[in-house]
């Protein structure tokens, strides 16, 4: 852009150069001359009005003020008469100025104006454009990210609609499913209480025909019948149970437990070894002895002042021999032995077999 201004300034004084030597010397008129007719003479004539025209079209950007034109004005009593002039000449002359010369001038001060002012516009110009640029410039990455933010937000506003499409899709198919498994669901477990509901009710029906067509002596006979077969089957299970424990010969065989009289099941302490057996408190051993309805024989004192008793080694050999073990247990005599490990030992059992 500045080489472009300077090369306009350049243009410009050219041509003021040239307008300057375009320029006619004024006239000298001798004053012994008569004066010639009154008549004003200026450099604005009808041909001065196509040259403007011509050059209005060329520049259209701006206007012309009329007031800038240059008129051209002969001085009285300055003018000089040549020696071989005629004063009809010099009259002539007078009388028809330089128009070419004076319609050029104007042409060209116009010419120098519109330039002033394309000058003056372009100069707004590159400074506007410069500004934009300076702008533009620093608003690119701005503009770039304000883009990227646009298509990432199309990008995410696309995978959105996609992933509702697809959870509407998956909705509606799960929906379905689970509608289906509940009515199954429910379809079971009204089933399964239909059956259990009608099974009672025939049980509870067969119960009450059998109850009005059998009499209450077969009822109650069957009753005993029923309970003989449960002593039975507690008594076949019992001896067998014995006839296994008879075989045990130490204290870490495993034992076959009896039934209770009033149950087909063991007693939950029932011992599973005799060694477990000769642990037990003298509290459990009871709770034994009257679960399985156990007697214990009466003991003759050797003293009348004190009353028999009964240990607690009596009463585990006792419990062995109603379950067929021919094992037995003797506390252990009292060692010399002081101190913790004595006083264990005193009171562990040793196990013996039964002579």
């Amino acid at each position: 852009m500045k080489i472009f201004k300077t090369q306009i300034n350049q243009r410009k004084s050219e041509m003021t150069g040239r307008n300057t030597s375009r320029h006619a010397p004024p006239l000298k008129i001798d004053p012994t001359t008569p004066p010639p007719k009154k008549s004003s003479v200026t450099g604005t004539t009808p041909s001065s009005t196509g040259t403007s025209a011509s050059s209005t079209s060329s520049f259209p950007m701006t206007s012309l003020d009329t007031t800038t034109s240059t008129q051209t004005s002969i001085p009285s009593g300055a003018t000089q008469r040549s020696p071989g002039a005629k004063p009809e000449d010099i009259f002539t002359r007078l009388q028809q100025p330089d128009t070419a010369v004076s319609s050029e001038s104007q042409a060209f001060t116009q010419l120098l104006s519109r330039m002033g002012q394309v000058i003056g516009a372009l100069h707004t110009t590159c400074d506007f454009l410069e500004k934009s640029t300076k702008f533009a410039v620093a608003a690119g990455p701005a503009i770039k990210a304000a883009e990227e933010l646009k298509k990432l937000r199309h990008d995410l506003q696309e995978q959105q609609a996609q992933y509702e499409a697809q959870f509407q899709l998956l909705e509606g198919r799960l929906s379905g499913q689970l509608e289906d498994a509940i009515k199954g669901v429910l379809r079971n477990q009204a089933l399964s209480l239909v059956k259990k509901r009608v099974r009672e009710e025939i049980s509870k029906s067969v119960s009450e025909e059998l109850r009005l067509q059998i009499p209450p002596q077969l009822l109650t006979q069957n009753e005993m019948h029923t309970s003989q077969m449960l002593e039975v089957d507690t008594s076949v299970h019992n001896l067998e149970s014995r006839a296994r424990n008879i075989s045990i010969r130490g204290a870490s065989d495993p034992l076959h437990p009896l039934w209770l009289p009033s149950d087909s099941k063991p007693h939950p302490r029932f011992p599973l070894t005799v060694r477990a057996l000769a642990d037990k408190s003298n509290d459990e051993i009871e709770t034994l002895l009257q679960a399985y309805n156990i007697a214990m024989p009466p003991l003759r004192s050797q003293s009348t002042d004190k009353q028999p008793v009964i240990t607690r080694e009596e009463k585990i050999n006792h419990f062995l021999n109603f379950i067929g073990v021919t094992l037995r247990v003797v506390p252990k005599p009292p060692t010399t032995t002081t101190g913790k490990e004595g006083k264990k030992l005193s009171s562990t059992l040793v196990i013996s077999a039964c002579q």
